[in-house]
């Protein structure tokens, strides 16, 4: 007879408390996905650079139009906060200082993949769609494109588009903003 073994689940709370008492440090690089604390991959030159692409791409934005974050968490559920590369928040006077943002307030989300690509795709892009996140964005380096979720469901994005280099794309809730996929490419 074989015995199953029982995994303990992590709440968002006690990911909190772990960090509060030391266990983990700020060092450790975790996300917590699902209640399971997940080693993220090192962040390698290339996909370094295009966080900074972003990161100069997104500030360009008012900050009354919204709060732009490189590697904070946000709090999709009980169980689920992960860290992702760029995201634009809906603006909030306190900047986000009382809780983590929830995906309601999230505008955009953005993750950088290069070895961390089939986990992003096939764990991190589904629970962002449960999530309600209404635009998510994968700069994915192994095939030199950027791939574009909206129109979020239960079962995943109703709606995928993949971008190449030498076109542009705009995030939905800022049209104006004309991102190009060869600058965020490198």
């Amino acid at each position: 007879m074989a015995v199953q073994l029982l995994k303990k689940l992590f709440t968002v709370e006690e990911y909190h408390l772990m960090g509060k008492a030391g266990i983990l440090s700020k060092d450790d690089r975790i996300e917590l996905i699902e209640g399971e604390l997940v080693q993220m991959a090192a962040i390698g030159t290339r996909h370094a650079s295009s966080v900074r692409r972003l990161a100069r791409l997104c500030s360009q934005i008012p900050e009354n139009l919204a709060i732009f974050d490189v590697q904070n968490p946000v709090q999709l559920s009980e169980r689920t906060e992960p860290q992702p590369d760029v995201i634009l928040l809906t603006p909030r006077a306190d900047y986000y200082s009382t809780a983590h943002p929830t995906p309601s307030e999230v505008l955009l989300l953005i993750e950088v993949a290069d070895s961390s690509i089939d986990y992003d795709k096939d764990v991190k892009i589904p629970i962002y769609a449960r999530s309600g996140i209404q635009e998510v964005w994968i700069v994915n380096l192994p095939e030199n494109c950027l791939e574009v979720y909206r129109q979020p469901t239960a079962n995943g994005y109703s709606l995928t588009l993949r971008f190449w280099r030498g076109e542009e794309v705009s995030p939905l809730t800022f049209p104006e903003l004309q991102v190009s996929v060869d600058f965020v490419l490198g």
